[in-house]
């Protein structure tokens, strides 16, 4: 296992001079076969100005790493089996199609960042979250535990955050979905962020890949514990575990903060990447995400087309 922190690597400046690339487009597949579990969305109420208004330093100084799930809250399913037996499916990632006026590279290292979001009577709380390749290009995957179906509001997003710094500025939200019900994807979420005037974040720093019923294989955990700030990795063989999530071994240092955070197979020299898994946290000594299966493509495949 090695923990590591990423320095985002300055390109040229000839290469912000190059034509917009052509994006590729996240048409939705014929979904797999399989049992699944439920789903359940939410829509934003609240103006992009209400969002910021709420979001003062004080608020966002105190704002607490939500605690992971208990272990006894991932229970095992009829989907255990899904990512080995249901039809995989797979998504390519995407290069930034405009110029944001901060170089970048198509990178899940660009594409990582801090989420914050409100649980009304509970306060405010920080997790992790990734852009996903999607047809609308504003869709961030997340952890369910991160105050969904606890009432969270104010969600707000920062790609390449890195210890209060958002080269990219911070996105609102429009709308969530996630995964209800036990096994092996209990902990998935996705919002559809806001188009901050016109600026829609997969076009500004591109997008992580997404597969869905993908076999456990070597793979990344990335994502931003509180008490680093910025985004860190751990590496290693993954598993299936008795509720079918993904598991790693001698994965330490990624604390409250980094639920969340992405699960990433087939890691490129470049820094693309195909998410599979949502990070939730851990399964005794193991590090814990949430597989991507049959239940997780609904979800994904509602929020890039909402």
């Amino acid at each position: 296992m090695r923990l590591r922190r990423f320095t985002l690597t300055t390109l040229a400046t000839a290469a912000s001079l190059c034509a917009a690339l052509t994006p590729v487009t996240a048409v939705a597949q014929e979904r797999p076969t399989g049992s699944q579990n439920g789903t359940a969305t939410v829509v934003n109420t609240k103006s992009r100005a209400q969002l910021d208004a709420y979001w003062t330093p004080e608020r966002i100084r105190t704002a607490k790493p939500m605690p992971a799930p208990e272990v006894s809250a991932v229970q095992p399913s009829s989907d255990t089996a899904a990512e080995v037996t249901d039809k995989p499916v797979h998504v390519p990632a995407t290069k930034p199609v405009a110029s944001s006026g901060v170089q970048t590279r198509s990178s899940v290292w660009g594409t990582v960042g801090r989420l914050y979001f409100t649980i009304p009577g509970k306060g405010d709380y920080i997790c992790s979250g990734n852009v996903v390749t999607s047809n609308n290009r504003s869709v961030v995957a997340t952890a369910r535990h991160c105050g969904f179906g606890e009432g969270g509001t104010n969600y707000r997003f920062a790609p390449n955050y890195n210890k209060g710094n958002a080269p990219y500025g911070w996105w609102g939200w429009r709308s969530a979905g996630w995964v209800t019900g036990g096994g092996q994807e209990n902990d998935s979420a996705f919002l559809v962020l806001d188009t901050p005037g016109g600026r829609r974040v997969q076009d500004i720093v591109g997008s992580t890949g997404i597969g869905f019923n993908w076999s456990s294989n070597y793979a990344h955990i990335i994502g931003l514990p509180a008490d680093q700030d910025f985004a860190v990795w751990c590496e290693g063989q993954g598993y299936a575990g008795p509720g079918g999530q993904r598991l790693m071994n001698n994965c330490n240092g990624l604390s409250g903060g980094a639920s969340g955070g992405a699960w990433i197979e087939n890691y490129q020299p470049d820094g693309s990447a195909t998410q599979t898994g949502a990070y939730s946290g851990s399964y005794g000594s193991a590090a814990a995400a949430s597989a991507y299966g049959n239940s997780t493509y609904d979800v994904w495949n509602g929020a890039q087309n909402s």
